[in-house]
């Protein structure tokens, strides 16, 4: 049996999140350093007409010449100076138009959140609301202009970048959603969590809650009046429409906005911790540094949580999202409570040393080793000891600790079931009333 160090409460274990081919390292999904690059005012051009010059001949000499020299010098510039004061007007009507621009992306965001204005939740500070029936599709360069106020950069560091990648602004007062991946790292080694805004401010960040079961994370910072993201439901959306994420691939070229469609929905994506997440599929280029950003539809909503992308020679525009419905249930959850509530919780320490191939080398039916059992448990109150091997769970057959983990996925705090234990070599049946996994640090 192995150490302390090998065993983990049942409910309360660390898992890594992978999403495809979980034999090769992090990179081929995790997120790269965000690093939010200065904006370059373009130069400006002059237009430099050409001069005109006589040759210094007496004016009683070629006097037709020279009248129609000055004639066509006279036409030469007039059309030039047409040309300068044309381009002159095309210039300031472009600089005018520039200043407007600028001066209504601060309003963008604000109208966009007016037209798919949303009721609030009573459970929570977030809702998703499909967009009015008489909504229009906003265009894509002013989705994009939102999304600058909305879409920040987040990493954590020891002096080497630890973890980084995207996430979105979904409260005014300075709640932010983004994948749990983005920051697991940093976050289990206590190291400082940072968000970078469009205009190259920097936060630090306090972890509100996580939810690695979803791969999903909320951070606060101390800001007020920011523009949160308005969110969507994914469920009014049909497969072939459009949508746009906007994000840092490579953590080199912040704030990029990508298009495409939306591929399929209900994709039942497994995580390497034998956990599946529910998300969609989209073929819009995400790379590394894009984890955590969102999915726009037409009506600058935010449909869904940017995951991970299938990587893999050959393979292009297969990416992944969390629904926004489901990342609102558990932000909610996270920014009320600090925890997803509800959870089935047993009380055990697992041994993981107990594979089926040891059970077999030591001629025992596989299951889950029971190293211990918590005081106060529910494992406890139905009559669980140390030594015993569970082997189902309701119909459910169990051949590792793994196994009773996700099984009990699939329950709910006060939710029942009858467990098959093998003890001493004899079967016998148990009935256990789960309770609620709450994590340290939190009550209920």
């Amino acid at each position: 049996m192995s150490g302390d160090s090998d065993r983990r409460p049942f409910g309360q274990e660390e898992s890594e999140y992978h999403i495809v081919r979980p034999e090769r390292d992090r990179s081929a999904y995790s997120d790269a350093y965000y690093r939010s690059a200065p904006r370059e005012g373009g130069a400006s051009y002059g237009y430099n007409p050409a001069r005109y010059y006589t040759d210094g001949e007496p004016c009683d000499r070629h006097r037709g010449q020279i009248g129609i020299r000055a004639l066509l010098a006279l036409c030469l510039a007039a059309v030039i100076g047409a040309g300068v004061i044309g381009i002159c007007g095309l210039y300031l009507l472009s600089r005018d138009r520039r200043e407007a621009r600028q001066e209504a992306q601060d309003a963008i965001s604000d109208e966009i959140y007016a037209q798919v204005s949303q009721a609030q939740d009573p459970e929570g500070p977030l809702a998703v609301a499909a967009a009015p029936a008489d909504a229009q599709p906003v265009p894509a360069e002013e989705i994009y202009a939102a999304a600058c106020g909305q879409v920040v950069g987040v990493s954590s560091t020891d002096g080497y970048i630890i973890d980084a990648g995207s996430g979105f602004i979904v409260t005014g007062d300075g709640y932010i959603l983004t994948n749990y991946h983005v920051i697991e790292n940093g976050y289990r080694r206590g190291l400082p969590i940072t968000v970078t805004t469009y205009d190259g401010a920097v936060y630090s960040a306090q972890v509100a809650g996580t939810e690695s079961d979803s791969d999903l994370a909320v951070l606060k910072i101390e800001a007020e009046g920011l523009t949160p993201a308005p969110l969507g439901d994914p469920d009014a959306m049909a497969v072939g429409e459009r949508l746009y994420t906007v994000g840092d691939p490579l953590g080199d070229l912040p704030y990029t906005m990508t298009r495409g469609t939306l591929s399929a929905t209900d994709r039942q994506i497994a995580t390497e911790a034998n956990i599946t997440v529910n998300m969609f599929q989209f073929d819009a280029a995400v790379n590394h540094g894009s984890s955590g950003g969102p999915v726009y539809n037409v009506y600058g909503q935010v449909i869904g949580v940017v995951t991970a992308k299938y990587a893999a020679s050959g393979v292009e525009g297969l990416g992944f999202a969390i629904p926004a419905d489901d990342a609102c249930a558990i932000a909610n959850e996270l920014i009320t409570r600090g925890y997803v509530s509800g959870k089935a919780y047993l009380g055990l320490v697992l041994d993981n040393t107990f594979t089926p191939a040891v059970a077999q080398y030591y001629r025992r039916d596989p299951g889950a080793y029971v190293a211990s059992v918590q005081e106060g448990s529910a494992a406890q109150e139905a009559g669980l000891r140390a030594g015993d091997v569970i082997t189902a769970v309701d119909s459910t057959p169990v051949s590792g600790a793994d196994d009773l983990v996700a099984a009990i996925r699939g329950y709910s705090a006060g939710d029942q079931a009858v467990l098959t234990v093998c003890r001493d070599g004899d079967y016998l049946t148990v009935t256990v009333t789960f309770g609620e996994a709450v994590p340290e640090g939190t009550s209920s």
